[in-house]
């Protein structure tokens, strides 16, 4: 025999034990037989219905008090609500008419609102329930219609109606059967008519499924069915199966227990869902709601009607159990009843619902669950947080740039002025001097140059500024501050390269510190009085402070510094800028106008989409004048064709190879690392719900077009990353439906963009003949274009460097009016054009971008597009011929038009420049985290729509600007630094390995118990010690720590 228990699911605790009691007494008797029923069978409209006959039995507790079994499943329900519609004039005491107006819907596709209206119900006396959906209003709201039981404590149970759904001639809407306590509580049953009746549907969902049509069937499949075992005639008979056709009354049910809920339509199981497989399937109380509803959704219901709709409920047959009943209740229940006394599920002639207490009415609350073993430890980590985050804001207010440093001894730089008192001088004050060597009793004279740093405290505010240096042909790396001057009179210079410090040998280094590669000097450095400073030209020679040696003698040794160590903190000007300003506010320019059209597409989708609804007049007047200037894909071209110029000037000015190497090298880390580095943060931050808000927006903003999901696992994230490396346009990432605005897709457009570039200018600089050469450029672009590629842009932006570089044209052009002027008016007239192809559409049916990308080929066919079932306008991560068009003429505007350099090198444009990677990267989780969020809270106050979006877009762009001071230094950390030593690692030679104690003797800790030596001024050779011969020099000594005396 089964398990008894398995008959009572949602009866709590010790009343489904008791009621195993009460089950096995009875159940090896035999299953009690069915009384009699008698009813008569009564036609009624389109279908049958039985009608009360004096047999028929209204539910007390002398009747049906025992429960109510189900034979087919065995499960026995407590409770119970039935109600046939065509019987009665009102709405029962059981059900409450829905009455409410929603301010926005959690749906990431709904771009209409839901509401019910009482009004919209209707008894039709002779035949159901009728629900109606009115038609819309200006304010995207659907007033639909609904009824809710008045009871919230339903727990497990089985549930049954009889529906017609909505007409075949009415745009789409959804009848639904559901029981809701929250938006992950929650089971839902639809039957939808679409806007296309053909494609119609009945859709099956648990905890807010994806309404995909894989969780349903369509009305074609279930015509096609055969009921089981009903007739809509005579239900209690058993007669010959008719067939279900989902436009007239059918009967949907749907069975909730611990184990399992599974979905009926016409009596077939269409689909079960198991609590194994599924352990978050819906388990609290919640009310069971009837509605007929539409909100735009085009993956579910479709719609809204145009016209009033209607759908008719004829019965409802609800078995189900109580959470509210008590303990005695469950005790007096099994004491009272036994199994034959329940009546059967099948019995057509029950009516009305069993009586239920107040607190069956009030919404079931969890259990506080409060645990005071976790206080401590919560509290703990509040206090460590708390102080370490006193600590750094104490650390960043001491340390702000904003400060100024005062001086101090040993740690800041001296003061410019000296003292009038002092009157010896001193001689690292003077431009240069001379140090002779004793070293095999030979003399030898080095010129030095080493300025004071009060020389430089006059030329920088900021004591803290990062200097840059010119590199040497092999350096080192000193402990002192750069560029051949000291931070104080006095001091020696030591390698800080390993654990201690160590005075270097004069002998340059190949390991090279830089942050970034700097054209090397090509000539020494040479003093006032014309003599050459050192051996090379990143080295001085400075004397070593000597201890007198045993015998008296003074041993002398020249030091070499090279004058590109790490970087250091000293009061050094900055350099000069070596970027092209109109360029770079190019750049910028196009990035923050790449943010405007997302922010639009997000929030006010009306002013770039035709045919998006509209919440003003002034979005329709905006998306035909300013939008296809400002807010369209042509900018994003722009990135493209100006990002070749810096990968490949450096190889057209030398021809040499090493600048392909490096930018083959740099490249993928380059862009790579700071895109790893901002997914995993979005990764984070999604998966902590910072994006909650954005599924609930478009009914606000009317746009479905954001979408954003976590990713399942840290694997699919791995996978995801390594797809954009390798992926070729124009496939589109997975990543853009992870990733926050979907931006990433051009990184695989960069990425593959610079293997064509890098390969494509040393062939290009191989064609030496000019006519040649142009043939060639114009044989790549018209086969890039032709296949639809993104490499018609990359091959036109070399084109432009390479006549700049090369060619010189921009001087050329600039010497020649009558060839300048000409070649100008032909610019603006290409960008004239690219606007022009926005521009037609939107006040004719003529659109050109659908005539051009038609006549290319088809990837799968390879016939035209306009053979294809893709014909038609392209998916915006496909290039375009005015696109092209205005990226090519407005880059070649920029670089030979003096005003339109003048205005692109604004001050705010390049402000902006260095942060342009982190605003194209962490814009939209600004966007659709903050302004998603502070949009559904200012619309929940009712705020108009125009003051909503305005208050978004301030408060989105001022948290953006306010986050790039913190997080580009991150991105070129991450990028920028990392790549040039991944560069550097590849081309310099590694240091030498030292011994552990270098430059300190092997003995330094054990000879400390016989005296300071150091303080005797003996002089130790290092053991470990080591001397590089550079150019064929003499040797020399590399002295210990020891050696000198720094008193």
């Amino acid at each position: 025999m089964a398990r008894a228990e398995q008959w009572l699911p949602g009866l709590e605790g010790g009343f489904s034990s008791l009621c195993c009691i009460l089950i096995e007494r009875h159940v090896l008797r035999g299953r009690a037989k069915r009384r009699p029923l008698y009813f008569t069978a009564e036609k009624v409209g389109p279908w049958s219905v039985l009608s009360a006959v004096p047999g028929a039995r209204e539910l007390d507790n002398n009747n049906c008090s025992c429960g109510f079994y189900d034979s087919g499943t065995k499960k026995l329900f407590t409770d119970s609500i039935i109600v046939y519609f065509n019987e009665s004039t009102s709405l029962p005491k059981d059900f409450e008419a829905e009455d409410y107006e929603h301010k926005y819907e959690k749906n990431w596709n709904a771009i209409y609102r839901q509401g019910a209206d009482p009004s919209n119900l209707h008894f039709n006396e002779s035949e159901s329930l009728q629900l109606f959906v009115s038609p819309p209003t200006s304010e995207h709201l659907v007033n639909g219609a609904g009824i809710r039981t008045a009871r919230r404590d339903i727990q497990y149970g089985s549930f049954r109606t009889l529906i017609k759904a909505p007409s075949n001639r009415a745009r789409g809407s959804a009848m639904s059967m559901i029981w809701q306590y929250n938006d992950t509580e929650i089971t839902e049953l639809s039957v939808m008519n679409t806007d296309d009746p053909s494609n119609a549907w009945i859709g099956t969902f648990v905890n807010n499924e994806f309404t995909t049509r894989d969780l349903g069937i369509n009305f074609s499949t279930a015509i096609n069915e055969s009921t089981a075992n009903r007739n809509y005639t005579v239900l209690a008979e058993t007669l010959g199966n008719s067939k279900v056709n989902p436009w007239n009354y059918t009967e949907y049910r749907i069975d909730w227990t611990e184990d399992f809920i599974n979905f009926y339509i016409g009596g077939n199981l269409t689909r079960s869902v198991l609590h194994k497989k599924n352990p978050h399937m819906p388990s609290v109380p919640s009310p069971f709601y009837f509605k007929h509803w539409a909100t735009g959704d085009k993956y579910s219901m479709e719609g809204p009607p145009a016209q009033r709709s209607v759908a008719n409920i004829g019965w409802i047959r609800m078995f189900f159990n109580s959470s509210s009943m008590t303990d005695k209740g469950r005790e007096e229940f099994v004491a009272r009843c036994t199994l034959t006394e329940a009546c059967s599920m099948e019995d057509i002639s029950l009516r009305g619902s069993t009586p239920y207490s107040e607190p069956a009415t009030k919404k079931w609350k969890q259990k506080s669950n409060k645990s005071v073993k976790r206080m401590p430890a919560l509290w703990i980590s509040v206090i460590c947080i708390g102080f370490s985050s006193l600590l750094l804001v104490h650390a960043f207010i001491r340390r702000a740039p904003w400060r100024k440093q005062a001086p101090s001894n040993g740690h800041r730089h001296a003061s410019s002025v000296a003292p009038a008192e002092s009157t010896e001088p001193n001689p690292f004050e003077t431009l240069e001097y001379s140090v002779p060597s004793t070293r095999n009793n030979s003399v030898q004279n080095s010129s030095v140059s080493c300025r004071p740093s009060s020389e430089y405290s006059h030329e920088s505010k900021n004591s803290l500024t990062i200097e840059r240096a010119e590199p040497s042909p092999g350096t080192s790396v000193y402990g002192c501050s750069t560029h051949g001057y000291c931070s104080r009179s006095g001091s020696v210079r030591f390698d800080s390269r390993g654990t201690t410090p160590h005075v270097l040998s004069p002998y340059s280094s190949n390991f090279n510190l830089t942050t970034e590669e700097f054209p090397s000097p090509t000539t020494p450095r040479v003093g006032k009085d014309r003599k050459t400073m050192s051996r090379h030209a990143s080295e001085k020679t400075l004397p070593v402070i000597q201890v007198p040696g045993p015998d008296d003698k003074i041993p002398m040794e020249t030091v070499t510094q090279s004058a590109l160590p790490a970087p250091r903190m000293t009061s050094h000007p900055p350099p000069p800028h070596q970027r092209i300003d109109y360029l770079a506010g190019l750049v910028a320019l196009c990035a923050i106008l790449v943010t405007v059209m997302h922010f639009a597409l997000t929030f006010v989708p009306a002013i770039i989409i035709p045919g998006a609804p509209q919440h003003y007049e002034s979005e329709y007047w905006a998306r035909k004048i300013v939008s296809p200037f400002v807010l369209n894909q042509m900018w994003l071209g722009v990135f493209f064709t100006t990002s070749v110029r810096f990968l490949v000037a450096g190889y057209l000015k030398r021809g040499n190879l090493q600048d392909i190497a490096k930018g083959a090298v740099r490249r993928t880390p380059r862009l790579m690392i700071p895109v790893t580095a901002m997914a995993l943060l979005e990764y984070f931050l999604v998966d902590c719900g910072a994006t909650t808000y954005l599924r609930y927006i478009p009914s606000v903003t009317w746009s479905n077009w954001p979408y954003v999901t976590r990713f399942p696992t840290i694997g699919h994230f791995i996978s995801e990353i390594l797809e954009l490396v390798y992926l070729i346009p124009n496939a589109v990432p997975q990543i853009t439906f992870n990733y926050c605005t979907g931006v990433l897709w051009t990184i695989a457009v960069q990425l593959q963009g610079s293997w064509l570039v890098l390969t494509g200018v040393i062939v290009v600089y191989e064609i030496k003949t000019p006519w040649k050469r142009m043939a060639y450029y114009t044989f790549c672009i018209i086969n890039h274009w032709y296949a639809v590629s993104w490499g018609s842009y990359l091959w036109f932006g070399l084109l432009l460097a390479d006549i700049d570089i090369t060619y010189k044209y921009k001087d050329w052009l600039h010497k020649r009016p009558l060839a300048y002027f000409p070649f100008l008016t032909f610019c603006w007239l290409c960008v004239i054009a690219g606007f022009a192809a926005n521009m037609i559409p939107n006040w004719s049916d003529f659109n050109f971008v659908i005539y051009e990308n038609n006549i290319h080929p088809d990837d799968s066919t390879g016939e035209a597009i306009w053979n294809t079932e893709n014909a038609g306008y392209p998916a915006y991560y496909v290039p375009r011929f005015n696109g092209l068009l205005f990226a090519v003429g407005m880059q070649a505007i920029v670089e030979i038009s003096p005003a339109v350099q003048s205005v692109l090198s604004l001050r705010f444009l390049l402000v902006l420049f260095p942060h342009i990677f982190t605003i194209y990267l962490l814009h939209g989780l600004v966007f659709w985290s903050w302004g998603s969020w502070l949009m559904i809270f200012l619309a929940d106050r009712n705020f108009t729509y125009g003051t909503n979006v305005t208050i978004v877009g301030i408060t989105s762009y001022v948290l953006l600007f306010l986050i790039l001071p913190i997080v580009t230094p991150i991105v070129e950390a991450l990028g920028k630094d990392i790549t040039t030593l991944v560069w550097m690692s590849a081309v310099e030679k590694s240091p030498p390995r030292r011994r552990t104690l270098f430059p300190f003797p092997d003995d330094l800790f054990s000879r400390r118990g016989g005296g300071d030596v150091e303080a005797a001024g003996i002089v130790r050779q290092s053991s470990g010690g080591s001397s590089l011969s550079v150019k064929g020099k003499e040797k020399e000594g590399v002295r210990e720590i020891g050696a000198f005396d720094f008193k």
